[in-house]
């Protein structure tokens, strides 16, 4: 009697299982499926119709209308947006590597949507690398790679106080310190955007070529270039802080020059590969400060004072806050193409 009761239990407990696994089945069939998940970082004020952030543009091109999607686990810095029309999702993460993280995370093991064929096309703005870059630039991130993972040190404990980098590589940390995009898909996206006309302003030109003088770089328009993004959540400017981006770059060898400076490509480039997008990564970035001080700023003047970073930095500033709104729009316009192409499937894997 036990051992037809045991094969009875075993029975039900199969039956069920297979159950379970056929609602699964079905619920995957019903996941809403995303060709493009589009990730900017943060928005200013509205979402629509006012001065634009990373994400307004994108909203009102690809999910006006929608409204915002609760999803389990989206940290309270995110908002999630989809068009089922489309296949285009919004994901605004919040700034910074752990928002970007946990955002992403929450979104990629949803199982009411199904990504497993969609690319990830992450948008934002950035710093610039001085020697590389000019204001309103479109990086396309070939590698990312982190100045925080490692030792740094303030330049007054050096024994050498003439000493340019103050970053110590701490080989423990290379497996999630760098990564280098897929080389295939940037060769192709670049054959997109690489002509792009790009926007700049008489206040961005006139500053960076008083800061600069004889200096060839600071008189070209802006244009799409690749580069690498060395990530950090500490906001940073100065000589010493390009130094060490420099030096990041070289240590980690990446494919490209130093060429901005953000908060979240590494984070975001980790998470993309732990769940099989390598392939399918995509990281643009457009500069909209330079990373060095200009002009009689300090840091005493930027951020000593308590108020938000915003709040002190006006059109006198060697900051240059002016170039903020064409830059949102030279973002879009190559971010544009590149989603465009992934929709129409002109871009596939």
């Amino acid at each position: 009697m036990r051992k037809i009761l045991t094969s009875i239990t075993a029975t039900i407990l199969c039956a069920m299982l297979a159950l379970s696994l056929l609602g699964c089945s079905v619920n995957n069939n019903k996941a809403a499926k995303v060709k493009v998940l589009i990730v900017p970082k943060f928005e200013v004020d509205n979402i629509t119709g006012d001065f634009p952030g990373e994400a307004q543009l994108f909203y009102e091109k690809y999910c006006a209308g929608k409204a915002e999607t609760e999803l389990p686990n989206l940290p309270e810095t995110a908002s999630f947006y989809y068009n089922q029309d489309n296949g285009a999702a919004i994901l605004i993460t919040g700034s910074g590597k752990t928002a970007a993280t946990l955002a992403m995370t929450a979104v990629l093991n949803n199982p009411d949507y199904d990504l497993s064929e969609a690319f990830i096309v992450s948008v934002g703005c950035s710093g610039g690398s001085y020697e590389t870059t000019v204001l309103g630039d479109v990086v396309l991130v070939t590698g990312a790679c982190d100045n925080e993972l490692g030792h740094t040190a303030d330049i007054r404990e050096f024994d050498d106080t003439g000493k340019d980098i103050t970053w110590f590589q701490d080989p423990s940390f290379d497996a999630t310190a760098y990564k280098v995009m897929d080389a295939q898909l940037n060769d192709e996206v670049y054959g997109l955007i690489k002509d792009v006309e790009l926007q700049t302003t008489e206040l961005s030109r006139s500053v960076t070529a008083e800061n600069f003088p004889g200096e060839e770089w600071r008189l070209r328009d802006p244009m799409v270039i690749k580069g690498t993004s060395v990530t950090g959540d500490s906001y940073w400017k100065g000589i010493y802080g390009h130094n060490n981006a420099v030096a990041v770059t070289g240590t980690y060898k990446m494919p490209d020059p130093y060429a901005s400076t953000e908060m979240e490509d590494l984070a975001m480039a980790n998470v993309a590969e732990s769940y099989g997008f390598t392939n399918r990564f995509i990281t643009l970035r457009v500069v909209v400060d330079l990373d060095v001080f200009l002009g009689n700023d300090s840091p005493e003047s930027l951020w000593s004072d308590g108020e938000a970073y915003n709040d002190t930095v006006d059109d006198t500033s060697g900051e240059m806050i002016d170039v903020f709104e064409p830059g949102m729009h030279n973002l879009f316009d190559a971010s544009e193409i590149v989603i465009d192409a992934i929709l129409d499937g002109t871009l596939s894997v």
